[in-house]
């Protein structure tokens, strides 16, 4: 029996792949916030094995838990686009929920708003009137943090969305990536369009063209391998492959390297995340290139299973979150709605409902419906075209 209700088309095999994908994404993003950035030692000597949905306790500007600093994420001092306005102080107290994401997933949901919305594809300034329509000011220093800020000041400035990306706080890492994906299901089974697509409206985020940056071909190459998961018959090969053409010799070398490392390691993230934490010693954690390649290894260790893919990448250390946000998406694309455990997703969904720092409180559900509507109007006009070209009888 389908995990999903109500409506026929909720029994579709396409939209259950991409409920299976929002869905999975959200929990790997919750599951995998708490030890951000710690090593597999640190987290197994401060929470063991998690294999659950934990509250996450902290104060911002520490690292909770442990005796190392954490920048806080509302640090005025570097700044400059922050107004002060409506923000919590630094070295306040949160409790999240279990459930609760973080800001690569309000980053997400800020995108997929700007699709939904629009009905079809959209293009970077879409993305950046759905910024400006749905972030506040009272909304920094929770989920959203500095980075944001430099965004949405930036595009209340006037700044051209195309130039935004150039003022990014944080150049060549994940978020950018992260937020992404739901260009691959507005067009699903269609990689090259989603690549060009990802690669334009990562620009709010980052910048192409900088020695050492990446973030803008892995966002294409990501919504590439999200388009390629939904396609019938899909495998991890086939995402892998996919992705794998949108990268440059650089990067794709990496890749390459990181998903022999995992096929090394078998079915033990622990190793795997030991030895990812030898090779990247002492490198930013949150590298798009390390990141996606890691969660691509991961997706394969697990076999696509998303409770597997979630837990395995929230247990191999470094950026836990991101890695399981993108291993647990691809997962419950591959794998299904039905393959992911319902009780974390009402967990995640809960969660949501309640939260008052969000840009949306749309259930993993209610975002699937949207985005397939969109991904649904985004075919019929691209058979308009076909049948247009039709009409002249090649």
């Amino acid at each position: 029996m389908s995990n999903v209700e109500t409506r026929d088309y909720h029994d579709s095999l396409l939209f259950k792949k991409i409920y299976g994908y929002i869905a999975a994404g959200s929990i790997g993003n919750s599951m995998g916030e708490l030890m951000e950035g710690y090593t597999v030692e640190e987290r197994q000597k401060y929470w063991g094995w998690i294999d659950y949905l934990p509250p996450v306790h902290k104060i911002v500007g520490t690292r909770y838990g442990s005796e190392r600093p954490q920048p806080s994420v509302n640090d005025r001092a570097s700044n400059p686009f922050d107004t002060g306005l409506g923000h919590p102080p630094i070295g306040h107290e949160q409790f999240r929920v279990p459930g609760t994401t973080e800001d690569g997933e309000e980053r997400f949901r800020i995108l997929a708003t700007a699709i939904i919305d629009k009905g079809g594809r959209i293009d970077i300034w879409d993305l950046a009137r759905a910024w400006k329509n749905l972030v506040t000011p009272d909304k920094f220093g929770w989920q959203l943090g500095s980075q944001d800020q430099r965004i949405y000041y930036s595009i209340l400035a006037g700044v051209n969305p195309w130039d935004v990306g150039r003022y990014a706080s944080w150049p060549g890492l994940y978020g950018t990536i992260k937020m992404i994906g739901a260009v691959g299901v507005v067009n699903a089974c269609y990689p090259e369009q989603a690549a060009q697509d990802g690669m334009e409206l990562a620009h709010l985020k980052d910048v192409r063209g900088v020695p050492g940056n990446y973030a803008v071909e892995v966002a294409g190459a990501h919504c590439a391998g999200v388009a390629e998961a939904l396609r019938p018959n899909a495998t991890i090969d086939s995402v892998r492959n996919t992705a794998m053409k949108y990268l440059s010799p650089t990067p794709l070398k990496e890749y390459q390297s990181v998903q022999e490392l995992g096929e090394k390691c078998g079915e033990d993230p622990e190793k795997f995340g030991k030895e990812m934490q030898a090779k990247y010693d002492n490198r930013q954690v949150s590298n798009a290139v390390e990141i996606f390649s890691a969660a691509h290894a991961l997706l394969k260790m697990s076999n696509a299973d998303p409770r597997k893919a979630i837990v395995y990448t929230v247990n191999a250390g470094r950026d836990t979150d991101c890695r399981a946000h993108t291993a647990g998406s691809l997962a419950g694309a591959l794998s299904t709605i039905d393959a992911v455990p319902m009780e974390w997703v009402k967990t995640v969904d809960d969660a949501m409902s309640v939260n008052e720092h969000t840009t949306s409180n749309r259930t993993s559900l209610e975002t699937t419906e949207g985005l397939y509507r969109a991904m649904k109007n985004n075919i019929e006009r691209m058979r308009r075209v076909i049948n247009d070209v039709d009409s002249y009888g090649f």
